[in-house]
């Protein structure tokens, strides 16, 4: 009987991480519905949110950057490929910067507008309206 119990314990272990390693992060689907109801492509999206983290990354302290990537489990990815597709090279260093990668991603000012407080509200919500607000304050 006791090892029936540890046996049906352990199998559910993983369902229990799984559930909780998904709420709330950004994950690619969220960022396919977002890059669809915009018009860009999900490569576009993942490499925006990447050049966003880039710039976060140059203005904030690592223990405030941490808090933001806690909930953007693929953030190195996402930075990789903007600089693979030539979003920047280096640093972004301000919000023209960013706007420049936008650009070089084929996200227009439009897209911008809409694309960055999306993300930043889910940061919000997956993890505190603090760490959204602090994230948002880094990409101005």
């Amino acid at each position: 009987m006791k090892r029936r119990i540890l046996l049906i314990a352990v199998a559910l272990i993983p369902l229990v991480l799984s559930g909780c390693a998904s709420t709330g992060a950004i994950d690619d689907s969220k960022l396919g519905k977002l890059a669809s109801s915009l018009g860009l492509s999900s490569e576009q999206a993942q490499a925006g949110v990447g050049a966003m983290l880039r710039l976060s990354e140059e203005r904030l302290d690592p223990a405030g950057y941490s808090k933001i990537t806690s909930v953007i489990p693929r953030a190195d990815e996402y930075i990789a490929l903007a600089q693979r597709l030539g979003a920047f090279q280096g640093a972004v260093a301000d919000a023209s910067g960013l706007s420049s990668a936008f650009g070089k991603l084929g996200i227009s000012p439009e897209q911008a507008a809409k694309f960055i407080p999306e993300v930043t509200g889910y940061v919000s919500s997956a993890a505190s309206p603090d760490v959204g607000m602090s994230f948002a304050n880094a990409l101005k």
